[in-house]
């Protein structure tokens, strides 16, 4: 594994988009406020490389040494470092020497990040870690996050986020430090993880369900609505349809998603849309009920969501285009298969390791070519323990 800061630098901010939000109303648009829809920003003639005209930035093309080729390894400070974002705590005098006194400080050090993340303190990191990731916690809002740092503390596949099927709502001793198997008990026949967690439920209920979509978009997809693109945009109203779908699939009634008289609603909601109705049965408690529990926003006074109001008849739901999914257990295997969302869940760690904000809220963007390996690594192992294992290991995090 080598992928360099240099590398780094060299591609950081390309990946920063901005998508249009997809609110719990009805309204979206995909203008980044620039006039453009792919995230790229006007060339300065004078600085052709957007390095900012930096003598130390780093152009591609250049073979110069630049302040970057100064770093040196250092397995003391890097584990000084690792101690604290693992497990809230500096490292001890006694871990300290061992670098220090060790034949070989690479060995030592890779032999101390392995303690570190099998150690209970670990597990409390990541119980936050999920907390502020799934922007949720606290009682019945803990399991989710509980559960997730279950799956990465014990080495499971991390498909099992939307996959597992019991004791998807474990608590954590912690007098005892352990994690208590738990039942999510929300009137739910097949669990599917965090899908059909009653806290993600309940937290994220508004209406139409689009909060709890959102929710699975920006957490496991790493963007926002819109999430899907046609390769040939055709000009509608007062913008450009860019969804793959067909744009007539969405409803018109009671809220028109087929409007373009300010914004596309569609290129949002024609992903939205075929997902939305997965969700509508779960009551604002996050209980599962036989019939849509969310309303539908129409003045004078709103009304229970029908799916006609999502989508046109027979209209299938579905996860992307082409992956169609009628349960939230088939959206869950759907999430489990694509590729991106292994990628998503490899940057997050990415992001996390490097002490970067969040990838969504903060558009901590990480390029491709930085997390490559660590997402085939992530895609043959599922393990995302031993993901973040290969990071801090890695030349990266020791150079300072």
């Amino acid at each position: 594994m080598k992928t360099t800061v240099k590398k780094m630098r060299a591609v950081i901010g390309l990946g920063g988009i901005a998508f249009a939000m997809a609110t719990s109303a009805v309204a979206c648009t995909g203008d980044l406020g620039d006039g453009k829809s792919d995230g790229q920003t006007d060339v300065d003639p004078n600085d052709p490389n957007g390095n900012g005209n930096d003598p130390n930035g780093t152009d591609p093309g250049s073979t110069e040494p630049t302040i970057l080729d100064e770093r040196v390894i250092d397995y003391g400070e890097a584990f000084r470092l690792a101690s604290v974002k693992l497990t809230d705590a500096a490292p001890t005098l006694e871990q300290i020497r061992a670098i220090e006194n060790a034949d070989d400080k690479k060995e030592a050090y890779s032999a101390l990040i392995d303690e570190l993340i099998d150690s209970p303190r670990f597990q409390r990191r990541m119980i936050r870690f999920w907390r502020d990731t799934f922007r949720m916690g606290g009682g019945m809002l803990d399991t989710a996050p509980v559960f997730a740092a279950r799956i990465v503390a014990e080495g499971r596949p991390y498909t099992e986020l939307f996959t597992a099927t019991e004791n998807t709502c474990p608590t954590y001793d912690g007098d005892n430090e352990q994690f208590v198997d738990g039942t999510c008990d929300n009137g739910v026949d097949t669990h599917a993880g965090v899908l059909t967690n009653p806290g993600v439920q309940r937290q994220f209920y508004a209406n139409m369900a689009f909060r709890r979509v959102r929710w699975v978009q920006e957490t496991f997809a790493c963007s926002k609505f819109p999430a899907e693109y046609s390769d040939a945009p055709i000009e509608k109203g007062n913008g450009q349809y860019t969804s793959p779908w067909d744009f007539e699939s969405v409803a018109t009634e009671p809220i028109d998603f087929q409007d373009t008289s300010s914004v596309i609603c569609a290129n949002c909601h024609t992903t939205m849309n075929r997902l939305a109705p997965l969700f509508a049965n779960f009551d604002e408690d996050g209980n599962l009920q036989n019939d849509s529990q969310v309303m539908t926003p129409t003045a004078p006074d709103p009304t229970v969501t029908e799916r006609s109001h999502w989508l046109q008849d027979g209209v299938k739901t579905a996860w992307r285009q082409g992956v169609e999914v009628e349960t939230l257990p088939e959206l869950g295997q759907a999430l489990a298969e694509d590729q991106s969302v292994a990628a998503c869940l490899t940057a997050r760690l990415w992001n996390f390791a490097m002490s970067k904000e969040d990838i969504v809220s903060g558009l901590a963007v990480v390029p491709d070519e930085v997390i490559g390996d660590y997402v085939s690594e992530m895609l043959s192992s599922g393990d995302m323990k031993v993901v973040l294992k290969t990071m801090l290991k890695s030349e990266d995090f020791v150079s300072f």
